[in-house]
């Protein structure tokens, strides 16, 4: 029975990453160039369009933690990856030293790492929009439905939900969550209402 168990949960984590590898992909498909535009501008939108800006901080590990491993945490290759209706958008990461010792002894962010702060401002159609966001690093993507409003401003932000200590070294308190575990899944939210 416990064989079982363990290979139907082998099953069920390969086919959540077979999952999220199709959607980071088809984040990375851009096929198209008229649903928004990149403003620095604050004028505000026409009836027909609305303004979304994203913000998104995520921390890592730094470069070389893990020996065996080649991959973009702590460099200036570490992004997020953006698909309303099929076109894209990749916004690097601002990456920056950050040490921070824990506000609590389950505070995720608590120790060395690098931080990355990524944003942009959209001018996109009014509508219904199928919006993914993947950061193509960790091999995560989110898809969420969003509804803008003409003439309206919008803030979508992403805010990473980090495993819990998965081994003996971790630190903190049994079942608390740290950057050093890597990004579970992002939790995505529009102007402050979880999706």
């Amino acid at each position: 029975m416990k064989r079982v168990f363990v290979l139907l949960l082998t099953g069920a984590v390969l086919a959540g990453c077979a999952g999220n590898t199709e959607l980071v992909r088809r984040a990375d498909m851009g096929e198209r160039s008229d649903i928004f535009s990149v403003v620095s501008t604050a004028t505000p939108p026409d009836m027909g369009y609305a303004d979304l800006t994203i913000r998104a901080s995520v921390k890592t590990h730094h470069q070389g933690t893990y020996p065996l491993v080649v991959d973009a945490h702590g460099t200036t290759g570490y992004e997020l990856l953006v698909n309303i209706d099929g076109q894209k958008l990749r916004l690097p990461g601002e990456p920056r030293k950050e040490d921070s010792s824990p506000d609590s002894l389950r505070d995720p962010d608590a120790g060395d790492g690098i931080r990355y702060l990524f944003r942009a401002h959209l001018r996109v159609k009014a509508g219904t929009h199928q919006v993914i966001s993947a950061l193509p690093g960790d091999n995560l993507a989110v898809a969420r439905e969003v509804l803008l409003a003409g003439g309206s401003d919008y803030l979508l932000e992403l805010e990473p939900d980090y495993y819990t200590g998965r081994n003996k070294s971790s630190t903190g308190l049994p079942g608390s969550t740290s950057f050093r575990e890597g990004i579970r899944t992002l939790r995505v939210t529009l102007n402050g209402v979880e999706l």
